[in-house]
């Protein structure tokens, strides 16, 4: 099952690499950078993630959960794609760490390792106490709501599709909507890193 949504999602994204330039890209960079607060969930591995690891660099930071059939798979085969077309620009910047907040612990958790995995081995999946997804999804301005179980004991889980894009100080500092294309979202992520690293320098001088 695992293997035929990651086909899946990678022919969908396929798609939209060859789409070219006619592809829009749907960005929207915050007037004013919104700080997140500390939280405390675990990576797929079961070490603590807290805002800490947010800070020091720049994120890609997505919402949904492991059983999804479509936008997730979807979402994070597209950055995979964002990610292999931004490192061979001809000066590529640093990669941005990708993390996926799974908002259904109790399917998402026994999962989540081989799931985000799948999509790339430097991804990385979040999730913990409701409370505690709930405080980070909120402060990035997403959503989400788990359903009702139907009579097979299955549910879907309403959740934001918006990808943040966290800068070095754990703030969002824009969001995309997915289909991202590749070459259009990476060089918008490298203009959006290069004017944050240039201001910086100039505040050092």
């Amino acid at each position: 099952m695992l293997r035929s949504l990651l086909v899946a999602a990678l022919l969908v994204t396929a798609s939209v690499t060859e789409a070219g330039a006619g592809d829009r890209l749907n960005a929207t960079l915050l007037d004013r950078p919104s700080a997140l607060p500390d939280f405390a969930l675990a990576d797929q591995n079961g070490a603590p993630f807290t805002l800490q690891r947010l800070k020091g660099h720049w994120s890609l930071l997505a919402v949904g959960y492991t059983s999804c059939p479509d936008v997730c798979p979807f979402t994070l085969a597209n950055l995979n794609a964002v990610l292999e077309t931004a490192a061979k620009q001809e000066n590529p910047a640093v990669a941005p760490m990708v993390v996926f907040v799974a908002v259904d612990p109790a399917r998402d958790k026994p999962v989540l390792k081989q799931w985000i995995e799948q999509f790339n081995p430097h991804f990385i999946g979040i999730t913990g106490a409701p409370a505690q997804i709930g405080k980070l999804v909120t402060s990035v301005g997403a959503v989400y709501r788990i359903g009702k179980p139907d009579a097979s004991g299955w549910y879907s889980v309403a959740h934001s599709a918006a990808v943040q894009v966290i800068d070095p100080e754990g703030r969002v500092r824009a969001r995309l909507l997915p289909p991202m294309p590749p070459k259009k979202t990476a060089a918008f992520l490298a203009r959006l890193m290069s004017a944050e690293s240039t201001a910086e320098a100039d505040v050092a001088k």
